[in-house]
């Protein structure tokens, strides 16, 4: 190892004592939104509850979690495996995890560099249960007049007998008539049905879009509970460690990847001569057990031991790290300040995009092995 790599690593073990540390948590539960945040190394895992209590946005999978989670579980999913060298989380990484036993431990003493935080969601049963039952209300009091034990008690009429005072309000005397005139029309058996099996597909629609979060609103459920803040500067960000990166997934990278690789080599003809869509073919490898962020983070193997290891694993090193990090930095350099910020945003989204030789070596012996996917 160089004498510039041996530095390098020096600055990697000094910045766990005073630096700091990307990690990704997963917002809404959805395996698009996983965030980089630039935490402190001193940063505890309580700390982090400060993002959901500062955040102007809906954090929970749906309305029908608490806003707030009770804990977090650490993502061990081995990962994906980028041309480069990188760790990208593969699409298991919600499913694989451990718990985060003690919420005052620092997080850097039990996560590597760039892995992914879960956090524990507790259910609203109150506010899923009192929907649901408002819900059922809904479709109980719109029941055909025919079978209905309570004909004449209709939710859906008393709303248009609302909206027709409104109408008046507004001066649309017309539209006020159109409303009520609907709702003393009598109406044949036939056209009941339809209407109830209508409302009934409406609700579920209703409940499908609340319960997947594709509806989910900050305030919902929270009455007397202490709102999240709606306004949060630029400082105040920077102290959670907000860097509005957000991982791609293997797809989004490989997509990417062939993009940025082509406009690089110049356009379709010089990519292809450069022999860049054989290598699109055979684009990075999915992890197994023990290797990338499966690796116990106690775990003291080296560079070296792993680039002999038999059969070849890719486990998680500071080393291996120190390797990626020495790659970006021979990359930026010369760079202009605005080109840098960019650069950090696609190393943070989409990892490295120019692997040294050490680091193109491992990825060529793991390859070989072979898709680990789990």
């Amino acid at each position: 190892m160089s004498t510039e790599d041996e530095n390098l690593l020096n600055d990697v073990s000094e910045s766990e004592a005073t630096g700091f540390l990307d990690i990704y948590i997963r917002f809404n539960d959805d395996l698009e939104k996983d965030y980089c945040f630039q935490i402190k190394s001193s940063t505890k895992f309580e700390d982090l509850f400060q993002i959901f209590d500062t955040l102007p946005i809906a954090l929970r999978p749906s309305v029908f979690y608490n806003t707030k989670p009770i804990g977090f579980k650490i993502s061990t999913s081995p990962g994906y495996l980028t041309e480069d060298g990188y760790f990208l989380f593969d699409y298991e990484a919600g499913k694989m995890s451990k718990q985060v036993r003690d919420l005052g431990a620092k997080v850097s003493d039990h996560v590597w560099p760039g892995q992914l935080l879960l956090p524990v969601w507790e259910s609203n049963d109150f506010g899923l249960y009192s929907f649901v039952s408002f819900l059922l209300v809904w479709l109980y009091t719109d029941l055909p007049d025919f079978i209905s034990p309570t004909p004449g008690i209709c939710m859906t009429n008393y709303v248009s007998k609302f909206l027709s005072r409104v109408a008046l309000a507004f001066g649309n005397v017309k539209m006020a008539e159109a409303l009520i005139d609907d709702i003393l029309e009598p109406v044949a058996i036939t056209p009941q049905v339809l209407f109830f099996v209508f409302h009934c597909i409406k609700v579920l629609i209703i409940f499908g879009v609340l319960y997947a979060g594709v509806f989910n609103p900050i305030r919902l459920f929270r009455f007397g509970s202490k709102g999240v803040k709606l306004n949060i500067s630029k400082e105040e960000l920077v102290e959670l460690g907000w860097t509005g990166s957000r991982k791609a997934t293997p797809d989004d990278y490989k997509e990417y990847y062939r993009d940025y690789k082509i406009q690089e080599f110049g356009g379709m003809v010089p990519a292809h001569q450069s022999g860049l869509f054989d290598t699109l073919k055979n684009l990075g490898c999915y992890l197994g057990h023990g290797e990338g962020f499966n690796t116990p983070t106690d775990q003291k193997t080296t560079l070296k031991e792993m680039m002999k290891s038999e059969p070849f694993k890719l486990t998680m090193n500071y080393e291996y790290i120190a390797q990626m990090g020495l790659s970006f930095a021979n990359f930026i350099e010369n760079k202009l300040d605005s080109e840098v910020n960019e650069f950090v945003k696609q190393y943070r989204r989409y990892g490295l995009l120019h692997g040294n030789d050490i680091l193109k070596e491992a990825v060529t012996k793991r390859k070989q092995v072979g898709d680990s996917k789990l």
